[in-house]
């Protein structure tokens, strides 16, 4: 009886650290609430509107830039899905740092040589930034893949950027909603206009986070290995700078 007994209490040591571990697994995919849902911590789920449809979705490896400058660094992995409507445009990508730790807030990303038209976030910790800004089409790492799936365009391409840090650094979440710029002329000067714009950015998607167990590791599709046309190199420039743990 007490063999018995002493082999049930080692067999429940053994299987409840394992049962945790298989609820609190790490994936990333296309769920039944939204087309990007992660495990990791904080669970997220980002869900686009109802004009937008998913044309490309996938996982790649990028080499993560140390600086502000177009040369990488140590390997990262991002996991991004592709949605497009009329004249618009939406990209999701969660990039997970590996062994480097992401700059915070408004240090997150390289926009330094490019035209911003409206910014607003801080430095805290999982707070949003959002940037609106003007990328020339050539420096899009997304548009090859719209392309390819019919959705794309040769315009400039007006972004409205949102950025949070999570999972203690160690991971960003990037949504980009875009539209192609009206004039290859002078950027939007209009406060009109550009509030119409970020209105739609605003209402293009919803982001949702969670604790764990929120989401349902079984109920996901794993994104399979697929670049679909994304480019790594000028990914690495728009995930922005990275750098050593600060612990």
């Amino acid at each position: 009886m007490m063999r018995h007994t002493l082999f049930l209490l080692a067999f429940l040591a053994f299987s409840l650290p394992c049962t945790a571990m298989a609820q609190w697994s790490v994936l990333r995919g296309a769920g039944p609430e939204a087309s990007f849902e992660s495990t990791a911590r904080p669970t997220v789920a980002v869900k686009a509107s109802p004009e937008l449809a998913v044309v490309a979705q996938g996982k790649m490896t990028v080499s993560l830039s140390t600086d502000s400058s177009f040369s990488g660094g140590a390997a990262g992995t991002v996991w991004y899905c592709l949605s497009a409507g009329e004249n618009a445009q939406l990209a999701v990508a969660l990039a997970d740092a590996g062994s480097l730790y992401w700059h915070p807030g408004i240090l997150a990303t390289n926009l330094d040589f490019l035209p911003v038209l409206y910014s607003c976030g801080s430095d805290r910790p999982g707070s949003v930034t959002q940037r609106v800004f003007v990328r020339p089409v050539h420096l899009d790492p997304w548009m090859p893949a719209f392309a390819e799936k019919g959705a794309g365009w040769t315009a400039g391409v007006l972004v409205s950027q949102y950025v949070w840090i999570v999972d203690n650094g160690a991971g960003k979440l990037l949504v980009e909603y875009r539209e192609p710029l009206a004039s290859e002329g002078c950027p939007i000067v209009d406060d009109a206009e550009l509030r119409a714009f970020v209105h739609r950015a605003d209402t293009a998607f919803s982001a949702r986070f969670g604790k764990n167990g929120d989401i349902d590791a079984d109920s996901l599709v794993p994104y399979a290995w697929d670049r679909a046309g994304v480019s790594p190199r000028l990914l690495s420039v728009v995930l922005g700078s990275t750098m050593e743990r600060p612990f």
